[in-house]
This record gives C-alpha cells, structure tokens and sequence, in this order.
C-alpha cells in the first residue's frame, strides 16, 4: 500500500512530571481471559491507588496529528523514533480522587516507551483542547524551564498543522508493583468519536466501538526485565504479544480522513495492476 512520504521532526527535550523509560507490551484479550488474568494479576500486584481504592476509572484522550495523518503513517512504516501528542482527562467527578489534567507526549524510540507530561487544570485542558492555545502561553510563567519546552514544542506543532484528529474513552483497571518498575492494566470499552466536543470527565457520549465490546487490552509496563512467573504465565495459557494501537486502530475504522487516504491507494493499487 502506498502511503505517503513525509514527516515532521519532532524534538522534545521535555520536563515533565512523569519521564519514564520502560518496554510495554500489549495483548487483546476476550472476556474470558480478562477475568482470568484479572485474578491472577491482584493476588500477586497492589491495585493502583491513585484513582482510589478500586483502581478504577474513566481516561478520555485528545489526539493531535496531520491533515496528512503523519503519526498515523509513522507507526505502520515503523520509524525507530516516533512521538505522539495527546490531550488527556484521568476520573470522574464522582471518584474520591477529582479528576485531573495532563497534556502528554508519548515517545517511543528502540522498542521503549517515554511518557512525559505537563499537568492542567480541567478548566485549561478543556480550554486547550477547543483550540486555544493562548491556555499554554498563559502558563509559560508559572512553569520551569523543561515545562516551557514543553509548551513551545506543543506550540510549533500547532503552527506545524497538528489539529485534533480523534477523541478516545476507555475504562482501566490498574495494578502495580511495590517498587513502580511493574504496571499491568486492562483497558475496557474502548470506543472513539472523531469529533472534537469540550472533554469532559467520563464523559460517555462515544458510540464508536474500536475493539468488540466484550474485548480488552491487557498491557504490562515494565521498567527492566518482566517477571519470570508472568512470562511463564502467558506461555502456559498462549498469550501472545500484539502490536496494537487505540489511535491508529480508531483511525482505521472511523477517521473519514485516512479513510480517503486508503480508499485512494487501493484505487491507485487497482489501477496499476
């Protein structure tokens, strides 16, 4: 398939709150096996206590890209070193913990995954996600220097042409180990929208199925070596690793955008054969 030939460079020597360099590994699992796995992963992992005690809750994300979904075609031509930037929105109002902000950038350079965030209030996150972007130059005095980095290289991506591209909703169950170097969760009723309404904290307006509705996406982040009883766990129950993407997937099936892009090349395909 023909796809096209072009990408930004994206330079991001960011602060962030959270920088973490860690090998993540994604597996779309069936109802069946999210019980099963579920059980298994809290008799051996504490659950994630940051959402409060049930460790769990709503993540609604923002993602930016293209006109030409430049993102979208750097993960399937497999670039070494591609980034992603999304606007996201953790809780519900009705959790013991209130919801919360983050602007992110997500790097993945040699198989490892860095996630570095600027936090934002509701109000500016929700304010930075219709298009404002004079929320970011507000905060430019109230942040360090790497926060500042941040928000140029968010700015000149902007000025670059990168626009909301997809909305994305999903249920998490988090667990984690004692030392932080283990993460495992399960990511349910993912569904997407590609309009671009005010985020708001589970927000349930989203109708478009990314994966089957009984199915999951179970993922393990690990900072070194994965535990030797999980390996052996998915060897004795056939789990296998799958490269998936929630926003490359979402764009697949219901972006019109790339939806044109590949119509077009498999009319050119058609035509050269």
């Amino acid at each position: 398939m023909v796809c096209p030939d072009r990408r930004k460079s994206l330079s991001l020597p960011l602060r962030a709150v959270v920088s973490i360099s860690r090998t993540e590994y994604k597996f779309l699992i069936n109802a069946e096996q999210y019980h099963q796995w579920k059980d298994e992963i809290s008799q051996r992992l504490a659950v994630d206590q940051n959402p409060g005690n049930s460790g769990n809750y709503p993540i609604l994300s923002q993602y930016y890209d293209t006109a030409e979904r430049d993102c979208y075609w750097e993960k399937q031509r497999r670039f070494k070193s591609r980034r992603k930037i999304r606007l996201r929105i953790y809780g519900s109002e009705t959790a013991k913990i209130p919801p919360a902000g983050f602007l992110e950038v997500k790097h993945k350079l040699q198989g490892l995954g860095v996630k570095r965030r600027l936090p934002m209030s509701i109000e500016a996150a929700q304010e930075f996600g219709l298009g404002n972007d004079d929320v970011l130059r507000g905060l430019y005095s109230e942040v360090g220097r790497a926060g500042r980095i941040v928000i140029d290289e968010v700015l000149g991506m902007r000025s670059a042409g990168h626009a909301p591209s997809m909305q994305i909703r999903y249920d998490r169950n988090a667990f984690s180990s004692p030392d932080g170097k283990l993460r495992i969760t399960f990511d349910n009723l993912l569904r997407c929208r590609p309009e671009f309404p005010k985020l708001l904290p589970d927000d349930q307006d989203f109708s478009r199925f990314i994966i089957p509705e009984g199915d999951s996406i179970m993922e393990v982040k690990s900072i070194g070596p994965v535990p030797y009883w999980l390996r052996q766990r998915a060897g004795e129950t056939g789990l296998s690793r799958q490269s998936f993407s929630k926003y490359c997937t979402s764009l697949e099936k219901h972006d019109p955008v790339l939806g044109a892009q590949l119509e077009a090349a498999r009319a050119r395909q058609g035509s050269a054969a």
